[in-house]
């Protein structure tokens, strides 16, 4: 079976322009799983705009920290039977196994920190993560929070 996947970090799923955009792509793009990061909703708002755009969708979600962070991670149950999840501040991670396949993948979606000491500890959980379903075939949807050069970022900063 051929898998659809986006990766997005939203930078804010709370409004309602975010929200529409969301639920346009998931219709015109047809993902079977999309991974989100920077969610900076409770989980309660997550539920909400859940129901309202994204119902056809099951999801998991790593809550924000003082409205910074959150993961989501949301895949179509007709499609993708999700085995197993496990979760980290930094990390969503789920064994699935598409619908009629007998393979099955190791899922994860990655918010890393941004402070360096954060990131490390953080590189190492993944590479144990990696370690514990080596014979997985592994697919990643991630904003590591890395940049080559400091220019990088303050170009980002001059686009918005």
């Amino acid at each position: 079976m051929i898998m659809k996947f986006t990766s997005w970090n939203i930078r804010g799923l709370g409004s309602k322009r975010k929200q529409r955009l969301l639920s346009n792509i998931m219709k015109q793009a047809a993902p079977d799983v999309i991974f989100i990061q920077e969610t900076k909703c409770s989980i309660q708002k997550i539920k909400e705009i859940h129901s309202k755009w994204l119902n056809r969708f099951d999801f998991l979600e790593v809550k924000t920290e003082n409205t910074a962070g959150g993961i989501l991670t949301l895949w179509n149950p007709q499609k993708i039977d999700m085995i197993d999840a496990e979760a980290s501040r930094n990390y969503l991670s789920m064994i699935i196994q598409p619908m009629g396949d007998k393979e099955m993948y190791l899922f994860t979606n990655v918010y890393s920190p941004q402070r360096m000491e954060g990131k490390l500890l953080f590189l190492d959980s993944l590479k144990k993560l990696r370690e514990r379903h080596a014979t997985i075939p592994w697919i990643l949807g991630r904003d590591f929070n890395m940049i080559k050069m400091l220019l990088e970022k303050k170009k980002e900063v001059l686009e918005f």
